[in-house]
């Protein structure tokens, strides 16, 4: 019993190992990069895990992103030291002696429904049929990030910001202020090193076709009368039909 109970807490502490808390939510680590918005699979083990990115959603809309400038603790700062250790586009050092510690942004989704908006609309056919027939699909909807310092201030300040696309589907942040004044941020200038990914919910519309009901994260559950699995929808509405 006790050696049981000895791997198990080995094998958590291993598992912990691969994610981080950042304001009081779970995320995990990454030393490559990852797209906000971008639909894929996570692969791995309890022991070990990636994420593989599938597809690119089209978003013709902006969809506004909420942000949260973090401190660096010794954990997140070496997490994000090994994201950047190929490419060393940030410089940024740490100690437990600074006063005052360099900051990283939490940048998330705030408008779940503009999301499901977008992803049931035409253009993302292909994507949505896609997501039917892989159940265990997930899009990352928030990312811990490290920018500059210039570019951590920029998003402080602004009063709004957005997920912008453009036509090649790259990936900016629109930042917008309170003179009317816009500005764009490319997300490539940052080095993500942590993320977080949400499920999608389905259900049948009124004309019998499969839609895109929610997305929630993993730990939540389907709104009522929708499902994590599209077939399981299908099957409701056959259901009824009887």
């Amino acid at each position: 019993m006790r050696r049981i109970l000895t791997l198990i807490l080995i094998s958590f502490l291993m598992f912990g190992c691969k994610t981080i808390s950042v304001n009081q939510k779970t995320q995990r680590l990454t030393e490559t990069n990852v797209e906000l918005g971008s639909i894929g699979l996570l692969n791995g083990t309890v022991l070990s895990h990636s994420y593989e990115s599938i597809a690119i959603p089209i978003f013709k809309k902006e969809l506004k992103l909420s942000v949260q400038a973090v401190s660096f603790s010794k954990q997140t700062f070496k997490a994000f030291a090994k994201a950047n250790e190929q490419t060393k586009k940030i410089a940024l050092t740490f100690s437990d002696s600074l006063k005052v510690k360099p900051e990283y942004v939490l940048l998330q989704f705030v408008d779940r429904v503009a999301i499901t908006s977008e992803l049931n609309d035409s253009k993302n056919t292909g994507v949505r049929s896609y997501l039917e027939n892989k159940e265990d699909a997930q899009m990352i909807t928030s990312i811990s990030v490290a920018f500059s310092a210039n570019d951590i201030n920029l998003l402080k300040k602004a009063e709004e910001v957005f997920l912008a696309q453009s036509s090649s589907k790259k990936f900016s942040v629109l930042l917008k202020n309170l003179d009317g004044k816009e500005q764009v941020l490319e997300l490539s200038k940052g080095v993500v090193f942590a993320y977080q990914t949400s499920g999608f919910c389905w259900k049948e519309n009124n004309r019998h076709k499969l839609v895109i009901a929610d997305i929630v994260s993993n730990s939540e559950g389907c709104p009522p009368n929708t499902h994590r699995k599209a077939s399981k929808a299908v099957q409701e509405d056959d259901y009824f039909k009887l």
